[in-house]
């Protein structure tokens, strides 16, 4: 899961970066590219391309950061930026499957057996699905984001949140079904 910081440190760093603080750049960033990377991850096959979009992000945010209006959390504000960027790049490239392909987030410490099936198998289910439930089920899941952040990072009401997590979640265990895995087995 993603760490969680308090929304007045990532508001009071952006505040500053907004007046140029490459010291407070350095730590927005220090906070918030684990979180961008492992979103961009989840969209993106390429490590470079990830590495650009990354880095098109962030200048993105050093340059933007007084155009904030803080509607949401500056993280979901900066993974809308990446998102916005990665979908030109997929586009640029007619390149428009996702995976889910991300390292261990154990800190490189080997997962034992039954979990790493659990992963693999959750993994392979979720390719199935179609790229737009993939995205909500990802960002309210693992990145931990309520329906109405989800609603604004997307430029959808919270109701078509709300409905495409249903068929998501739907689509994703009519796949287990297919795949012979029960609740029990997970």
């Amino acid at each position: 899961m993603v760490k969680k910081y308090p929304k007045e440190v990532e508001f009071d760093l952006l505040r500053r970066v907004s007046h140029h603080d490459e010291i407070a750049f350095r730590a927005l960033y220090d906070l918030t590219y684990g979180v961008v990377k492992f979103y961009l991850r989840r969209q993106l096959r390429d490590e470079s391309l990830i590495d650009d979009v990354l880095v098109e992000t962030y200048a993105a945010v050093w340059k933007g950061a007084g155009n904030f209006k803080g509607k949401s959390k500056v993280t979901t504000w900066i993974i809308g930026i990446a998102r916005n960027l990665a979908f030109k790049e997929l586009r640029k490239l007619k390149y428009h499957e996702n995976i889910d392909d991300h390292l261990d987030i154990s800190n490189g410490t080997t997962p034992d057996a039954e979990p790493f099936n659990r992963r693999e198998i959750l993994k392979k289910a979720m390719l199935e699905l179609t790229t737009k439930h993939r995205e909500v089920l990802d960002l309210v899941f693992f990145h931990e984001m309520t329906y109405p952040e989800v609603s604004e990072l997307l430029g959808i009401p919270v109701n078509t949140v709300k409905t495409r997590i249903f068929y998501a979640k739907s689509a994703l265990k009519k796949r287990f079904e297919k795949m012979g895995i029960t609740d029990d087995d997970l």
